[in-house]
């Protein structure tokens, strides 16, 4: 399978109270929550949904993070989280992303991670042939 950066998919809402401190800055595990959803974006956007993928019977399990906090968030700030995929190999996805104010389009967050694909026995297996509809986008 190619290694093959992809068009970003970009989810935008204001942060919400809970994901704050009493100062009103955004948690760092907030960042991470937002990073999961925006992948979940932008598999939905191409047709599919991590739900479809674990029907199948695979999984994709994190295997390394890498993040950098640039700017605090703040509650009901707009945020834009942009999404994409960096890279694929045969058993990995690394999935990369940043988290921008809205109207001036700062980075506040990136960070990317490398999924791992597991059976269902949670062995580590090669990627199905059939998810290249999604990940070369």
């Amino acid at each position: 399978m190619p290694a093959r950066r992809t068009t970003a998919s970009e989810t935008t809402f204001h942060v919400r109270y809970a994901e704050t401190d009493r100062m009103g800055v955004v948690h760092h595990a907030a960042y991470l929550i937002w990073f999961e959803e925006g992948r979940s974006a932008f598999i939905r956007e191409r047709g599919w949904s991590y739900a479809e993928i674990e029907r199948e019977g695979f999984f994709l399990a994190a295997g390394e993070l890498r993040a950098k906090y640039l700017r605090p968030a703040r509650y009901d700030q707009l945020v834009t989280v942009r999404t994409w995929i960096e890279t694929y190999k045969s058993r990995t996805i690394d999935f990369s992303c940043e988290v921008l104010d809205t109207p001036s389009r700062e980075l506040l967050f990136s960070a990317t991670v490398k999924l791992i694909c597991l059976d269902d026995k949670g062995s580590i297996a090669r990627i199905p042939v059939a998810w290249s509809e999604w990940l070369d986008d």
